[in-house]
């Protein structure tokens, strides 16, 4: 019998909240055992997790308060001031992740001219980032990026429906990773919507600076990545830099 995967709501947040009740109400998936913490998201216990697969209900948040649901793997290119360690990355859980994007998409364009749409949402995965560390393999699906969202009804039970039907959809992508462009990395859910990519972790341009060959094998190992994927207009000063750090590691490397 295969694993079965942790899904973590935290209760300090009021997206996870949200989603968990709707998870509940439908019921928790026979594949899933189901935690609550009393952390914040970024704090959470993970290592509690007996399970080594952790699904991560979670709320996103942004100055500009912009709605949008997102999908991301978590870990720090720099120091920790969000949670986890400084310059530890946890395992990704790529095909997950990209089966929710995918998914999301799917949902946006289905809802499109209904009364409940997702027409101004943005959909997309961020970067890597943020608390916190555990060895195991996580992916944070997220609800932003105000309270009004955050609480939606209509959202919390497309995010559980989302998390039930789509975490075991059979994906045999190519697992890689994203270097380059911006904390909503746009490019790569592109990527991942057009080609039979899934996307592990991602490196923005804002923290090439810190990116070194150490960072890029952990992001290579914890994604399980067999390709490197470069946003080459989103590398800005840096694509020599990143070319000949990719370059040590022998995997093919993919411009978009």
């Amino acid at each position: 019998m295969a694993e079965k995967i942790a899904i973590v709501c935290a209760l300090e947040d009021e997206a996870s909240v949200n989603i968990a009740n709707h998870l509940k109400r439908i019921g928790v998936p026979s594949w899933a055992n189901f935690y609550e913490f009393k952390e914040d998201t970024i704090f959470l216990s993970l290592n509690k997790v007996k399970e080594n697969n952790i699904v991560v209900l979670s709320k996103h948040e942004s100055k500009a308060e912009k709605k949008s649901l997102t999908v991301h793997y978590i870990g720090n290119f720099g120091e920790a001031k969000f949670g986890g360690e400084e310059k530890k990355l946890c395992g990704a859980l790529a095909k997950i992740g990209t089966n929710y994007i995918r998914a999301l998409i799917r949902e946006k364009e289905k809802l499109k001219n209904g009364e409940n749409n997702l027409n101004d949402f943005e959909i997309c995965f961020e970067v890597t980032h943020h608390g916190p560390h555990t060895e195991k393999n996580v992916v944070f699906i997220e609800i932003g990026s105000s309270i009004i969202e955050w609480k939606n009804n209509f959202l919390g039970k497309l995010i559980a429906e989302i998390v039930i039907n789509s975490t075991l959809i059979e994906n045999n992508d190519t697992i890689a990773i994203g270097v380059g462009g911006i904390h909503y990395a746009n490019n790569f859910t592109k990527f991942v919507i057009r080609e039979n990519y899934s996307i592990g972790h991602i490196c923005p341009e804002y923290n090439l600076e810190n990116l070194d060959f150490e960072l890029l094998e952990q992001m290579i190992s914890k994604s399980g990545a067999k390709l490197i994927v470069l946003d080459w207009k989103g590398l800005k000063k840096f694509k020599q830099k990143v070319m000949e750090l990719c370059q040590k590691t022998n995997l093919p490397i993919k411009k978009i």
